[in-house]
């Protein structure tokens, strides 16, 4: 069966890339914060214009860094793309911990930023890259599936331990400590994948001056298309209507009581 196949490599042995893959879906979604973000920042005596911005500097610098993160990806590995993504998380994390006030959570988000543009959908290109380098190409559907359950089982997790911690410790300020725990484990796992994972991204013998070119105009073909452009607006304007408001439902339910 497929199914069975995509859990094993060619010569029918156990995939162990399969488990550490598992690994990082399950430890990056350990977020602890993430439930208790705005009651976090109205705690630290931010007003909800002072955390619009915040979010704001976030998304936008989210944006802002998704070409930089594709030339590190295709000039130096995803591997590293991936390293330096934890890296950002981990320092963000230490700032909202020991952060007081606007800037330092400013700082925070756009270090998170970082991390989140250079982590969204790299880590899936090194998946099929292990695919494609096995021979498994058939079983993509069936392998990423398995892996993205690990990931929903982290969030599942995620919402019971944060729970805890916030009961615990009587505030919202230890969850950030608390979420470098499993990054740190993470960063150490993505460190370790195989070199050859990088090898699909590698380009001949190009210099980094030369990969970076080519992505570019690789980047500007794709933008002169308009149905290319007609599915970024579509996208962008249903993922920021849904953040902008999704996060906001907690402390407003708490107001209308």
């Amino acid at each position: 069966m497929p199914e069975d196949r995509s859990e094993r490599d060619q010569n029918g042995e156990r995939d162990t890339m399969y488990l550490r893959f598992c690994a990082y879906g399950f430890l990056k979604n350990l977020r602890f914060f993430e439930p208790f973000l705005i009651l976090f920042l109205r705690d630290a005596n931010l007003s909800y214009l002072s955390i619009g911005l915040l979010f704001s500097i976030r998304d936008v610098s989210t944006n802002i860094m998704e070409i930089p993160s594709g030339f590190v990806a295709d000039a130096f590995g995803r591997r590293m793309a991936m390293v330096l993504a934890f890296a950002a998380y981990i320092v963000a994390f230490v700032l909202f911990y020991v952060g007081t006030g606007f800037w330092s959570f400013a700082v925070a988000m756009v270090l998170f930023a970082v991390g989140e543009a250079f982590r969204t959908g790299t880590h899936k290109a090194l998946i099929l890259a292990h695919l494609e380098q096995t021979g498994r190409q058939d079983t993509k559907a069936s392998y990423y599936g398995r892996t993205r359950s690990a990931s929903q089982l982290g969030s599942a997790v995620n919402a019971l331990v944060a729970a805890a911690l916030v009961l615990l410790s009587g505030g919202y300020r230890y969850v950030f400590l608390a979420a470098i725990v499993p990054y740190v484990l993470d960063l150490i796992n993505l460190a370790t994948y195989p070199k050859r994972l990088d090898s699909v991204v590698q380009r001949e013998s190009r210099s980094v001056w030369e990969q970076l070119q080519a992505t570019w105009r690789g980047f500007a073909q794709v933008m002169r298309r308009p149905a290319a452009l007609r599915a970024l607006a579509n996208s962008s304007g249903f993922d920021g209507f849904y953040k902008a408001c999704k996060d906001y439902l907690q402390p407003g339910s708490n107001l209308l009581r």
